[in-house]
């Protein structure tokens, strides 16, 4: 059985804005990887294992559909729409948890790298069903993405959710997923981690972690280590997005002390470029291959755990949020 949610207590009027959809099966676990801090100079390794998010498919994406899923079931809408690049881990899971609660779903995919895991993804997306609008250059997104808010799927106009779903509502399930570390730490279940690690591309989930450790006053360093290009992201959009949170708690019931915690912004673990790995990613996806403890890809959490590998966190307790999904999805496998 789900647990209610830590959120719910926070801010009790919150789900007269938008009941969430209970996508996640939360708490999810934290793990210990010994051997990988032994390899990598650190005091200590875990693990939140939000690849374990669900059992059709995991990852933090998933967390961010909660609160958008349920707004739009609220709403009336038959239908759901968002945008990505080629092979988008957020087109996908909508793609899977849209078909899963009944909606219709329909995405923007934008030019990026070809990787066999990216086409795998574009392969997947369809097997799902997506309305798959695919620009063959940038030039044409702009066009496509009108096209994907004003045409009708189903018996209206789909509700749209935004890429990377840079949004309060997308950020809300991420803050929830602080607040269960937050839980475990005060349980005595974890270790006060010094630093809690994660890919960043959009900042839904470093913007959730940092407001949600804020909110507990757990006095951690939030590590997003950027995997997108400087000119639509950086670390006050990060900032911004969790005070544009925290006004929305605020507007539903959440009264409490909020104590910012540290944050480290890391722009150096990005190259060669989106979707394609560097030298210390790849060291990092080989160390954590022959771990065995859990898996990664290549655009964003193995470059991230690349920052681990180079030393930079040396005698630091860690917890790295890791992001993609433990769970390979089947095509075709929903009814």
């Amino acid at each position: 059985m789900i647990p209610p949610r830590h959120l719910s207590t926070v801010a009790p009027d919150l789900d007269k804005l938008a009941p969430p959809m209970d996508l996640v099966v939360r708490p999810t676990p934290i793990t210990s990887a010994p051997t990988l801090a032994e390899k990598w100079g650190l005091t200590e390794l875990r693990v939140k294992r939000d690849d374990l998010a669900h059992p059709l498919y995991g990852g933090s994406k998933v967390r961010t559909l909660e609160y958008f899923l349920g707004h739009a079931r609220m709403r009336g809408a038959s239908g759901l729409a968002t945008m990505g690049p080629y092979g988008s881990h957020q087109s996908l899971t909508l793609a899977i948890f849209g078909r899963l609660h009944g909606f219709k779903t329909r995405t923007v995919l934008a030019p990026r790298p070809m990787t066999p895991e990216i086409e795998l993804n574009d392969r997947l997306i369809l097997s799902y069903g997506m309305d798959v609008l695919r620009c063959g250059s940038f030039a044409a997104v702009p066009l496509a993405l009108l096209r994907a808010r004003l045409r009708s799927l189903g018996d209206k106009r789909p509700y749209w959710i935004p890429s990377g779903s840079k949004h309060p509502l997308g950020i809300l399930s991420l803050v929830e997923g602080a607040l269960e570390v937050a839980r475990s730490v005060e349980a005595g279940e974890l270790p006060m981690p010094d630093d809690v690690v994660v890919a960043t591309g959009t900042c839904a989930t470093a913007a959730g972690l940092l407001l949600g450790f804020a909110i507990a006053g757990l006095k951690v360093r939030v590590v997003a280590v950027r995997m997108i290009p400087k000119i639509v992201t950086g670390p006050r959009k990060m900032r911004r997005l969790a005070e544009r949170t925290l006004e929305l708690l605020r507007q539903h019931g959440f009264d409490g002390p909020v104590n910012w915690g540290e944050s480290l912004w890391v722009d150096a673990h990005a190259g060669p470029g989106y979707g394609l790995n560097n030298a210390l990613g790849k060291q990092a996806a080989d160390d954590v291959a022959a771990s065995g403890y859990f898996r990664i890809e290549t655009t964003y959490t193995g470059k991230t755990l690349g920052l681990l590998a180079s030393g930079a966190l040396a005698g630091r307790r860690v917890l790295f949020w890791n992001t993609c999904s433990a769970v390979d999805p089947r095509p075709g496998s929903l009814p």
